[in-house]
């Protein structure tokens, strides 16, 4: 199948559709008894309220009061932007519980909130989390301390076969091909899912009674069966959470620092008025991958620090259609590139999630997009939402280009 999941695909679990009759004609009947959300039931059958509370749920975390908040103008609406029919599609639809646009500079252009959440409700951002990696990446690139073309086992000697060899950029670029097949999974083959299983609870998705780390896992990890090689040849980028995750962990070894205290910084810079959470393994490592978890507002205000460098964001637009991987229009609405651990097109860069999430930021315009769903459709990163999110959004920074 020549398909790009972008979200990180977790196992789909069939949805438990309780039905009763009339009490009045059967006294037996009693109310089907009430599931308590926790991480052994999010995914079967609360997958929606799921995403809106995974900070109850999940085993380790992280949290952040910025130091100092980021102030934000909430009287700027723009009413022009409800009356784009791809925008008001998006605000209608019912499984978009938030969505959030800003100014780089601080203008709240539209700010929209459903399902009974508010300015200070918390999402799972779940994959846009990516895009820390971005930021991680060009801040390490900075300070020389490494480079896109330098392997990945220089940072991490134990990795596993399947990593060994490839590049920095390779990893960041989704272009590694590993046995941690995410679509595979999906689609229930037994080997894949084992391992991707094996993936969801290391960085804290499902039940972790081993208490494996990430830096175990990534010891174990093989090329893809049936492969000779773990060089990506496919047409499209070969996404895998566990990418971030690698990257994650070669960007601290080659700071010489703790990535828990790089993302702890990353979270203050961001200047947010509620809490913000990191999901962690038992270890404490950061899974940079799949595990922000802010309110909409923060989220946007996340926004800004992908377009903070306005000359380094365009050209890594510029470079993405080169070095990076193609990602369909399927998903994108236009073709789009993953690149340095971010999807890129001449209409800014960002990164979309599973369940519904999307980021998405605009050098040239200054336009930030933050949306947070709720799926809990059989298909929880289907194409066709995707595509309507970013459409209102590419739609949103046309207005403003």
């Amino acid at each position: 199948m020549n398909k790009f999941i972008y979200a990180a695909i977790f196992v789909c679990l069939f949805c438990i559709n309780a039905t009763a009759a009339d009490k009045s004609e059967d006294t037996t009947w009693s109310p089907p008894p009430t599931k308590i959300l926790n991480i052994d039931t999010w995914q079967k059958g609360l997958r929606g309220e799921g995403l809106a509370n995974l900070q109850h749920i999940m085993p380790n975390l992280m949290a952040v009061n910025a130091q100092d908040i980021f102030p934000l103008n909430f009287q700027a609406t723009n009413y022009e932007l409800y009356e784009i029919p791809s925008v008001a599609k998006v605000l209608a639809h019912p499984a978009v519980s938030a969505v959030v646009v800003i100014t780089h500079d601080g203008n709240v252009l539209l700010e929209h909130y459903k399902n009974g959440h508010s300015r200070s409700s918390t999402f799972s951002d779940q994959s846009s989390t990516k895009s820390i990696g971005y930021i991680l990446l060009n801040q390490v690139l900075k300070e020389g301390k490494i480079s896109l073309n330098e392997s990945i086992e220089k940072f991490i000697p134990n990795i596993g076969s399947g990593f060994r060899g490839r590049t920095v950029g390779d990893v960041a670029s989704m272009a590694v091909n590993h046995n941690v097949a995410e679509l595979a999974a999906y689609l229930n083959d037994p080997q894949a899912l084992e391992m991707f299983n094996r993936d969801e609870r290391v960085i804290g998705l499902q039940r972790n009674d081993e208490r494996e780390t990430i830096s175990l896992f990534v010891q174990d990890i093989d090329i893809a069966p049936n492969s000779k090689s773990n060089k990506w040849k496919g047409e499209i980028a070969n996404y895998a959470t566990i990418n971030t995750t690698v990257l994650g962990m070669a960007l601290a070894n080659a700071a010489g620092t703790r990535l828990e205290d790089m993302v702890r910084s990353l979270l203050h810079r961001i200047g947010g008025q509620n809490t913000i959470y990191m999901g962690t393994d038992f270890d404490g490592t950061p899974v940079i991958g799949a595990s922000l978890l802010s309110s909409t507002v923060d989220f946007a205000r996340y926004g800004r620090l992908l377009i903070e460098d306005k000359a380094q964001a365009i050209e890594d637009i510029k470079q993405a259609e080169t070095q990076g991987q193609p990602v369909p229009a399927e998903l994108t609405s236009i073709k789009s590139y993953y690149y340095k651990s971010m999807i890129s097109n001449q209409y800014g860069l960002g990164h979309s999630g599973w369940g519904g999430q999307l980021i998405w930021a605009d050098p040239v315009s200054g336009i930030i997009v933050a949306i947070n769903s709720q799926l809990t459709s059989m298909l929880p990163a289907p194409y066709d939402h995707f595509n309507k999110l970013y459409k209102a959004t590419l739609d949103i920074v046309k207005h403003y280009r």
